[in-house]
């Protein structure tokens, strides 16, 4: 719903203000997480998940206009950023929620949630904001968008790659505890070893843009990511299945970035109000490729069955990008 909405809001308010609406909606998700039953835990979780719908393709659309000689490294190297997020949130729980607890450990996300949206609403305008009420987009605006070449290439490639992100980044970690002497309840490094590689290689993607053209390193780290889920759906021991997240994790790492960065320069201007349709479509693959690996892997008693989905969609991935290529809309 936060990325449905941030077409909506984007052309009426800018980047600024919407970032500080989503900070000031993960401080009403955090105060009063612990607080309460499970029904109001949903409620908060879904507040701050809408906070996260908002501020991901918003701060994505910003870095595409930032004074940069090359858009497409600024935004792997903010996606670079979140990576290392996502690296340190579990040692940062396990260092502090056993003396803070849940209400502490939220009640200081609240906190600093709370400082980031006060620093966004202060800050001045960047983005030019309409005077007037922006135009209503009619069916026939949306049409005449879509049928440009690469429109419909790229909408899939937001869907299916955040839709392999989600499903590999997931489900290693249950693959990784039904493995022979593995301990149910032991601490998942599947996981960690596909984020760390995303990481390692949404940092070293600005090195490679400068020297390579962005169809070659995307359809590179495709078939390297290709590889490696097919090791992860094919790996018996707990070391092939580390080895094959690392790979997967590494190709994957600057396909996110280049296809914002071809979103951008393919619709410009039209880019804020088209945010909803490619961003909505990403959340919707964050979805449904997860749920599809599950329902493969409950159906035929296989999990490693349901993981072979990722290795499929990966190839067509490949075939899209070649397609999705950057091409100016039509006026």
């Amino acid at each position: 719903m936060g990325n449905l909405l941030t077409g909506w809001l984007l052309p009426r308010f800018g980047s600024s203000k919407v970032m500080g609406v989503g900070f000031l909606l993960f401080v009403l998700g955090f105060s009063f997480l612990g607080a309460g039953p499970w029904t109001l835990a949903c409620l908060l979780i879904f507040l701050y998940g809408i906070a996260l719908g908002l501020c991901v393709p918003t701060s994505n659309l910003r870095a595409t206009q930032l004074p940069s000689t090359n858009t497409a490294a600024a935004v792997s190297l903010l996606n670079f950023s979140w990576g290392i997020g996502a690296v340190l949130c579990p040692f940062l729980i396990a260092a502090f929620l056993p003396s803070l607890g849940l209400r502490g450990f939220a009640a200081s996300l609240a906190a600093l949630a709370l400082i980031f949206s006060g620093l966004h609403f202060a800050r001045p305008v960047t983005t030019q904001v309409p005077a007037t009420k922006p135009p209503k987009r009619l069916s026939g605006a949306w049409l005449a968008q879509l049928r440009h070449v690469s429109a419909v290439p790229l909408l899939l490639l937001f869907f299916l790659y955040v839709g392999v992100e989600t499903a590999l980044g997931g489900w290693v970690a249950a693959y990784e505890k039904r493995m022979p002497g593995m301990d149910s309840s032991a601490w998942a490094l599947a996981p960690l070893s596909f984020y760390v590689f995303l990481l390692i290689g949404r940092g070293l993607a600005p090195l490679a843009l400068g020297r390579l053209s962005q169809v070659v390193i995307s359809t590179d780290g495709l078939l390297c990511a290709f590889v490696g889920a097919g090791i992860v759906a094919y790996s018996q021991t707990p070391p092939l299945l580390y080895a094959g997240t690392a790979i997967a994790g590494f190709g994957l790492a600057p396909q996110y970035p280049l296809y914002v960065t071809w979103f951008a320069e393919t619709f410009r201007e039209d880019a804020s109000w088209l945010a909803t349709l490619y961003f909505g479509g990403a959340a919707l693959g964050g979805g449904v490729l997860p749920w599809l690996v599950g329902i493969i892997a409950a159906h035929t008693n296989s999990l490693r069955a349901g993981l072979i989905l990722p290795v499929a969609v990966t190839v067509v991935l490949v075939m899209l990008s070649l397609r999705a290529r950057p091409r100016s809309a039509p006026a």
